[in-house]
C-alpha cells in the first residue's frame, strides 16, 4: 500500500520534478507533479 505513490515520486525527483498534495478534510486529496520542460530547462 502506498508503493506506488513513493515509485512515481522517485521517479518525478529524478528527473528534477516536485510533487505535492492538496487535501480537504472531507473533501479529499489532489496529488500533483511537475517535470521541467526539455526544450526550455524550465
Amino acid at each position: 500500500m502506498g508503493l506506488g505513490l513513493y515509485i512515481s515520486a522517485e521517479i518525478i525527483r529524478r528527473h528534477s520534478g516536485q510533487t505535492g498534495v492538496d487535501s480537504m478534510i472531507g473533501k479529499g486529496s489532489s496529488f500533483w507533479f511537475t517535470l521541467p520542460d526539455r526544450q526550455t530547462g524550465q
